[in-house]
């Protein structure tokens, strides 16, 4: 089997990725779906009114770089500290000069492959390192978009308006709880407070704020609160994602909701972002976790099924769009998985991208334990650092996943697989939302 991947193909028989020699545009296979935030929270919506052409929206690669290790927080889930790589980041961060010579690497992939880029600067505290202005002005002089995942601590008036200034597309920042709970969770008295305050000057300033929040048994409860919060607070966009139970949190696998109440909490969730947009709220809700798409099949709103499994329509972004990079140049498929696939500036970001052997074995998508035999593959696939971090191994089944294989609407050997073929053949005949698979 063969994944056209835009002009490249993962040879699914020898794990080989490689580009073809013929150049076609490139955006209009690898980015069949955009995974930023923004348009994530669009995708269940595009999909229930089969309107395939508007996966084509913005689409970009993304590279999110760790810039430092540098931090003021002491969160109880950190993934960077206690990592095998926290030690090698903090004592060999890469100089200004490596870093202008890696978004010039960045800039030449994109101009080669026909593509916009992004780049998300993070840490630790992206604004705690040394010349970051000039290092985004640089980016921006390519044309190359880029947000910031940052602490609230060192945002004030002054710095957020260099970044307006620069173009900065977003500022994100964690809420995990109310103010009780996000203090503990985020190792400092007062976070919650520097948080809200922060949201504050974003909006001000004009830079649209974003809320991620870290779901796990010690938060759960007051995740609609801090739904709620946002929406008052007129936060640009509102996102969560999962524990993973790695770096810091990887004794935390008790604070790991079950598949079921993660369910019900999904079906809370969903009831309460209905209930605000119908109140006219102007905050954005995401959808970034893949197992909304589990839940959305149950609701019967995923109505655009294909009868075969080659297509990847969505789900998790590793090797198809998305690549980190750490503070000392190490390149991981996704910074919650941390398996090794390349290093920069030593090599380049495109050789890495196409020829990691680590990188072309994530891509096996159908060698998935659970996810392989499901029927949901293509728009799923849950959440490889999830079943890194509790199983040692990325292949097996996300913990997470409540559903079950011997049910006739999971199993993709059941024959009501093709239910919704020729609906989805009648609002696609060009397949133009796929990624092309040919034999």
């Amino acid at each position: 089997m063969r994944a056209i991947y835009q002009y490249y193909y993962i040879n699914m028989n020898n794990r080989t990725f490689r580009e073809n020699d013929g150049r076609i545009d490139f955006a209009n296979k690898i980015f069949n779906l955009n995974k930023t935030i923004r348009e994530k929270s669009n995708f269940h919506k595009d999909i229930m009114n089969n309107n395939p052409d508007n996966f084509k929206k913005h689409r970009r690669f993304i590279l999110q770089w760790h810039l430092t290790t540098k931090c003021n927080y002491n969160c109880y889930h950190c993934y960077m500290h206690e990592s095998s790589y926290y030690n090698s980041e903090s004592t060999n961060e890469l100089d200004h000069r490596k870093c202008l010579e890696i978004i010039d690497d960045f800039d030449k992939t994109l101009q080669h492959w026909n593509i916009p880029g992004q780049i998300n600067f993070t840490g630790g505290d992206p604004l705690l390192k040394e010349e970051v202005f000039d290092i985004i002005r640089y980016a921006r002089e390519k044309g190359i978009y880029v947000g910031l995942l940052g602490n609230p601590d060192t945002l004030n008036r002054i710095n957020a308006k260099k970044l307006k200034e620069l173009g900065v597309l977003s500022y994100q920042i964690s809420i995990d709880g109310l103010k009780k709970t996000h203090d503990m969770l985020r190792g400092k008295k007062g976070a919650f407070d520097e948080a809200i305050r922060s949201i504050h000057i974003l909006n001000a300033i004009g830079i649209p704020s974003v809320v991620m929040s870290t779901v796990s048994k010690a938060n759960a409860k007051e995740l609609i609160d801090i739904i709620r919060l946002v929406a008052r607070e007129n936060v640009s966009i509102f996102n969560f994602a999962r524990l993973v139970p790695i770096g810091r949190g990887r004794n935390l696998e008790r604070e790991m909701l079950t598949p079921e109440d993660y369910r019900l909490l999904l079906l809370k969730v969903l009831e309460e972002y209905k209930r605000l947009k119908e109140k006219g709220c102007k905050t954005e809700f995401g959808r970034k976790d893949h197992l909304w798409t589990l839940l959305y099949f149950e609701l019967e709103s995923l109505k655009a099924l294909p009868i075969d499994k080659k297509m990847i329509y969505s789900g998790c972004s590793i090797g198809i769009n998305t690549l980190t990079i750490l503070a000392d140049g190490t390149v991981l498929a996704c910074r919650r998985l941390p398996i090794k696939i390349g290093e920069v500036p030593n090599q380049r970001i495109r050789d890495i991208f196409i020829n990691s052997e680590n990188l072309n074995k994530l891509r096996n998508v159908d060698a998935m334990v659970k996810c392989g035999k499901c029927k949901l593959i293509q728009f799923c696939r849950g959440c490889p650092a999830v079943a890194f971090g509790a199983t040692n191994d990325y292949l097996n089944a996300d913990p997470q996943c409540w559903i079950k294989l011997d049910e006739d609407r999971y199993d993709e050997t059941s024959q009501d697989r093709n239910f919704a073929l020729q609906k989805y053949e009648k609002n696609d005949p060009g397949n133009r939302s796929r990624i092309e698979i040919t034999k």
